[in-house]
Parts: structure tokens; sequence; C-alpha cells
């Protein structure tokens, strides 16, 4: 009969086996890793790659669609005169110019200011009358009066997909007569197909989507007519995302890149299969790991033959330390004769074992001069050790109870008020109680019992440690009830109180932390300031708290955010002196004191700024504006230094309220004077007057030049579009500028150097507005003045 193949269970063979498993898990590891790193290195490579020819391509069509901007606006500028005002002339005209330009565009249409198509190099449509009226392409080419490429969308006529590329056209006052649009049918038109070279690999493509999804060309038939909703990243690319990604879709995984054109904010995009690109990185995987599987084989078996040879010395020190614990040896069979790691070992047993015997002696030693009872129950609860606190606390001799169970040494008495601790002790728990004792009812006794468990989980016993506390639990009662009179004072009164020790941690805090902010009084005790009030106000409170743990008092406000509400606190500190004798030793901690100063400072704050500031714009009234003005001019006069007044309106201000709404001239008004402020000299003062009229003075004007640098900047600065909720508009501003020389003699009344900035800003609106006009106090009355044109 066959024996059963058996396996080694002892350390030495589970220790050679568990490093040869080692040694082998590693080694095939090791290949097939190294081929991952690679692999992210490529892909990282191919990204970058593919990222770098997608910029050159979108950079070429960029080219080409600036390109047919030009061509529109080319066709606009040479419209002739005649064709302008006879609708005939303009269809033969566009018809000859669609003839002309047939590659780039399939019709080109004239649509008058008021959206109606005027004519077109086509066939007019005879069914009814097209408009562009509220077409995006028509009224946005109106607003910026320069032409635009427009999103893709869909002909009303033929229903085919095109995109629109307009070219405004000026008649000789500026003013737009004809929208030129030529029209690019995305079924023929093929973007991509010139920047075909570039696509990736032999399987990869090139598509070309609006910036809303709209897909404008793709070179993959199935995606003519629907967007590439599924490739990895699109919802990203649609919120402005441009680089390379790995995703998969339902073709599999590949390398995704996006680039967004900057003429059109069109998103230019790359599919390359990550089959194609990795195809020779998986023949090199497959190398790799057949040759990995066998080094890890020859590696392993190596490494277990040494293991089980160096361990060998290990089984001589297991046969002694179970003759020691089982046979009854003496421990010096522990103490190798082997200078390595395994004869230190069996020495520190012998040692160990020897120092056993001490260490039980200290520690009977020490638990009989402890002021307790200790003793050790066993699980059938029989006690196995007591120490001499027994003889103390009860007047028996400590072995007096070796070996008798609980209720014997105890009584029914005792054991009934042990019985619930004993019953937690043998399920595993901690036991803890304090009472009153049975013989004295003015004595307290705090009882223990700490279960012993060993190895295996099962309780074999406990420990009982019993002390009198009588004269801890007396203390602890007088001040319960000191403390809980306090408490209640402190509760009940509307005001922050809280103790601060010197680590700036919470000692105590009454209840109206829980009103105010929200964190129960229970939680206070151990948090540090910072956490209790926040990091801004914990800064601001930090130099007031070093100078009250200075000994020094402190009373200062500071705001607070908390339940989200602003709070304005007055705080007091006042120092917890600690003195021993007459001598005061340290600043233990800060009592601090809040009362809420918010409605106080509110309504103050509420007058100030109804009083002296616009309550639209913010800036300076022109009630505070008045009061300045009168400070600066005797100035003026004080130091013989220059004064500018600056006068301000917004040009076709009523055109913007009637067109776009009072909302959106608020809109305005508010941009335009965080503007006014932000351009002009720390030392000048913005002011809203009425409406859409504004001053700034211009404290110490060094001359005409550095006002009409001033002037200038405004003008520029107002110029920019303004981000309204009706879109980007266009807005300016006529400035007039006025400068009063400090003199002897009688100061002019505000009211003339308000008329004198009038008459300059009335001449720079003469002069086409959209400028600045300076002009000095004495020339007010017809002198020609200077001008600062827009650029």
């Amino acid at each position: 009969m066959r024996r059963p193949i058996t396996f080694s269970t002892n350390l030495r063979s589970r220790l050679a086996g568990a490093v040869g498993v080692l040694v082998l898990g590693a080694t095939m590891l090791a290949g097939p890793l190294a081929v991952d790193v690679a692999e992210h290195d490529l892909r990282a490579v191919l990204g970058a790659q593919q990222y770098a020819s997608l910029s050159g391509a979108a950079a070429f069509l960029d080219d080409l669609l600036e390109a047919r901007l030009r061509q529109m606006a080319a066709l606009a500028a040479a419209m002739p005169a005649d064709a302008r005002n006879d609708p005939r002339r303009l269809q033969a005209w566009l018809a000859n110019r669609t003839a002309d330009v047939g590659d780039e565009f399939i019709n080109i249409a004239a649509f008058a200011r008021n959206g109606e198509l005027v004519a077109s190099g086509a066939s007019m449509p005879t069914a009814q009358p097209l408009t562009a009226t509220g077409r995006p392409y028509f009224e946005e080419t109106l607003l910026r009066g320069r032409g635009i490429v427009s999103d893709p969308l869909q002909s009303r006529l033929s229903g085919a997909n095109m995109v629109l590329v307009t070219a405004p056209v000026f008649d000789d006052h500026g003013e737009i007569v004809y929208v030129l649009t030529g029209r690019i049918d995305l079924q023929h038109a093929r973007f991509l197909r010139q920047v075909d070279a570039l696509r990736p690999g032999s399987t990869g493509y090139l598509f070309l989507m609006s910036a809303d999804g709209t897909l404008i060309d793709s070179p993959v038939r199935e995606r003519q007519t629907a967007p590439p909703a599924d490739q990895p990243g699109l919802g990203r690319a649609l919120h402005g995302f441009e680089g390379w990604l790995i995703g998969g879709d339902r073709d599999g995984a590949a390398i995704v890149t996006y680039k967004r054109l900057t003429t059109t904010g069109w998103i230019l995009g790359a599919r390359y299969p990550e089959a194609e690109a990795f195809a020779p990185l998986a023949r090199v995987r497959r190398t790799v790991l057949v040759v990995a599987g066998i080094l890890a084989l020859v590696a392993g078996l190596l490494a277990w033959w040494l293991v089980r040879r160096g361990l060998r010395p290990l089984d001589a020190l297991h046969r002694n330390v179970a003759a020691v614990r089982h046979e009854g040896a003496g421990s010096e069979v522990l103490a190798l004769a082997r200078n390595d790691e395994i004869g230190e070992l069996g020495r520190a047993f012998h040692d160990l074992v020897q120092a056993r015997g001490r260490a039980a002696a200290r520690m009977r030693a020490i638990a009989d001069n402890v002021p307790a009872v200790i003793a050790y129950v066993d699980r059938d609860e029989r006690f196995e050790f007591t120490n001499a606190g027994f003889d103390r606390m009860i007047g028996s001799a400590p072995d007096a109870f070796i070996g008798h169970t609980v209720r014997e040494a105890l009584g029914e008495a005792g054991y009934a008020r042990l019985e619930p601790l004993i019953r937690a002790a043998l399920r595993g728990e901690h036991g803890h109680v304090e009472d009153v004792r049975s013989d004295d009812a003015t004595r307290h006794q705090m009882i223990d019992t700490i279960p012993d468990i060993d190895a295996d989980g099962r309780v074999v016993g406990f420990f009982v440690m019993a002390m009198d506390i009588s004269e801890r639990k007396e203390a602890e009662l007088a001040q319960a009830a000191s403390e809980q009179r306090l408490r209640l004072i402190a509760d009940n009164l509307p005001v922050l109180i809280c103790y601060i020790d010197r680590n700036h941690r919470m000692g105590f805090g009454n209840a109206t932390f829980q009103a105010w902010l929200g964190l129960e009084p229970v939680r206070l005790p151990g948090m540090h300031l910072q956490e209790v009030l926040g990091k801004p106000a914990y800064d601001a409170a930090r130099p007031r708290l070093r100078q009250a743990f200075e000994g020094v008092g402190a009373t200062f406000e500071m705001p607070l955010q908390a339940q989200g509400r602003h709070r304005i606190l007055e705080w007091t500190f006042v120092p917890d002196v600690q003195a021993q004798g007459r001598v005061s030793v340290a600043v233990a901690g800060v009592y601090a004191l809040a009362h809420d100063m918010t409605r106080v400072k509110e309504a103050e704050s509420r007058l100030v700024q109804m009083a002296r500031f616009d309550s639209l714009t913010g800036i300076a009234n022109r009630r505070l504006f008045g009061e300045l003005l009168g400070q600066a001019l005797e100035r003026v006069r004080r130091q013989r230094q220059v004064m500018g007044l600056a006068y301000l309106d917004i040009d076709h201000f009523k055109a913007i309220n009637d067109t776009w709404g009072h909302g959106v001239g608020d809109e305005v008004l508010k941009e335009f004077a965080q503007r006014l402020a932000g351009c002009v000299r720390v030392t000048d003062t913005p002011a809203r007057l009425a409406g859409d009229e504004f001053v700034v003075l211009l404290e110490d004007v060094k001359g005409i030049d550095e006002a009409e640098r001033i002037g200038a900047k405004i003008v520029e600065v107002i110029r920019k579009p303004f981000a309204t909720g009706a879109g980007p508009l266009d807005v300016t501003a006529s400035v007039g500028i006025t400068l009063v020389h400090g003199i002897d003699g009688p100061l002019p009344t505000q009211d003339q150097v308000l008329g004198w900035a009038d008459t300059a800003l009335y001449a720079a609106k003469h002069g086409g507005r959209n400028r600045c006009v300076v002009r000095l106090a004495e020339e007010a009355v017809g002198v020609p003045a200077t001008g600062v044109p827009a650029q």
C-alpha cells in the first residue's frame, strides 16, 4: 500500500517555502512590470506627439477660416456704390461673385439691416421672403461690426447642414447697410481633407465639431450625421479641455486628443486606437513573460534550498526550549555555544527564565505596598493571589483567602455587591463600580475587575482591585454643587464666557456658544481656540491674547462669521494670575467674555453708507463729492498746486437703456464705476452725480500733459467691451477735464468748477464722443481746448 505524501509544517519548512514562493512571484512580476512602465512612458510620448500634430492641423484650419473671412471682407469692401443702391444690380453683382468663388462658397447672399434677403448669387426664393432677423450670425455681425464664421446650422430651403461666413457692408457714413453671407455646404466642404496627412496611424482619424458638439466634418462614414458622442473626454472638451487622454468607446481603447480653433472655437479631435499604437509592445510582453517564468522557477528553488540549510540550528533551539517547558530540564541547556543570532536567542531565553523568578518577587513586594486590595480570581471564582491590602482594609490575613471562593471569603452580602462585576469579568468585560461600604455608610469604595484572557481568547480568570475613595468623593460632591451654581449663572447671560489655557485650548464655555456658534458646551473643553473661532478670527485675537498672558487685560472688537451670520463682538480678556503667598507665579490662563455689538455697528455703517456713498455703484455720491471738492480747492490755494476735475458721461447711454432695458443699464453703470475707480490714481476720487454722469477729483496734477494722459487712460479702459446679461456691449465715454491753479484771491465756487468741466465735456461730445478734452480754468470761456481722441 502506498504511503500518502506529507509536508513538513515546522518553521524552517514554512519559511523556506514562503521565501521560494516570494522569489518566484517577484521574478515573475519584474518582467511584466518593466513592460508596463515602458508602455506608460510610450503612452505619454505618443499622446504628446499626437497633440503637437493636432495643434499644427488646428493652426492650418485657423488660417483657412481666416482666409475665408478676409475673402468675404474683400467682397464687401469691393461692392460698387450703384449695387448698394439698386437691388437688381446687387443681384447681378452677387451672381458674378458667386461664380468667381464657387470653390470656396456655394452661394453668396446679401441681407438688409432689417434682416430681409435682398439678393443672392443663386436663384432668389419665390415662395416666402427669407429673413435673417434673430439668427445669431446676423445679429452678432451687426453687433460687432465685423465678419464671423457661424456655428453649423440647417438651411431653411434645402435642409442641408452648412456654415456661413459673414461680412458687413458699410455706406459712406460708416453705417452697416448690408450683411454679406457666404455659404459653405458641410456635405461637400471636407475641412479635414487638407490635413488628412496628419491623422494618427493607419486606422486613426480626425474629426471636427462645433463648440456645442455639432459634428462638422469626419472621415468616418457612419459618423457623418451625428457627433461622436461616445468619444472619451468629449464632455471635458466641450467645457474647454485641450490635450490628450486615454479612454474607450464602442470601437475599443484609444488615445484621443482635442484642440480648440482660436478663430471659431470649434474643436478638432483625433482618435488613435491603442491596438495599433501598442502592437509592437504586445509582442515584447509575450517574450518577456516566457523568459521571466523560467528565471523565476530557478530562483525560487535556489532560495528554498538556501533557507532550509541556514535554519537548521533553529531546530536545535526548539528542542531545548521544549525540554525546559515539558521535561523539567534546567535553563542551562538554553545557553547555546554559538556566536550567531540563534546562539544569542538561546542565551536570551536563559536570561529571561532567570529574570522571571526575580520579577515575581519584585511584583509581590510592589503589590503588598500598594494602598489598595489586589487579588486574582480564577474562572471557578477561587482566590489564587491576594496582597497585604486585605489585612489593612478587611482585617484578614492575605493567605487566608487562597483556595476559597469569593462567596466563601466575603459572605452572601459581600458577594451580592460584587456579583455583577464578576459576571462581566467572566464575559471578558472590564468592570468598574463606586459604592458605599456595607459596614459603614460614610465610606466609599472604588472596585475594578480586569479579565485575564489567554491567547485563544478564553477568560481564565480576572484581577480585582479595590480602593478607599471616601475623601475624594466628599470633595467631588462639594465641588459639583459649587460648579452647578456658577454654570447656571453663566449659561443664562447673553455673553460668550470661556476659559483659555496657555496652549490656547478651551477649559470651559457657557451655553451661549451653542446659540451663537453652534458648539455644544460639552464639546468645548480641549478644543483649540482656532477650531472654535476659525483661523481669521483667531489670528486677529492672538496679539491681545499674548498681551493677556503677559498679565495685562485687553478689550477689543473683532468680527466673527458663524452659522451663516456675521457678528461684531467686543472681547474682554482677564488674566488668571496664580499666586503663592505674596509672589505672583504666572498667568495660568485667561478668562474671556464677548458681547455682541453687531446691531450697533451695522446701524453706524448703514448711516455712513447712506449719507456719503452711491447705493448702486458704491463710489462717492454728490454729497461726499461736494465735501471733498471744497477741501481740495482750499488745498490748491494753500499749497499752490494744480487741481483737476474730470466730468464724464456714457455715450448713448439712453440707447442702452432703451435697447436692453434698465437692468442692463444698471450693470453698465456699476461696471463703469468699477473701471473708473480702478484706472485713476490712488490720490484721485471718483464719484457719481446722477444718472450716467460721473466726476473724478484729480489731486496735484502736474499739468496739461498729465491730465491728458489720465483722460486717455480712462477713455481706453472704458472702451473695452462690457460683460452684461445681454452679452458683451461696446461702451464708450466722453471726458471733459478742467484744471484749476492755486492763486491768491477768492476761490472759485464748486458750481463754477463743475461748469468749467461740463463745458470741456460738451466740447468732447461735440468733437465726436469717445474722447477727452482738457481745459484750463481761464480757458473755459472760449479758448480752444486740447483733445484726446479715441484710438
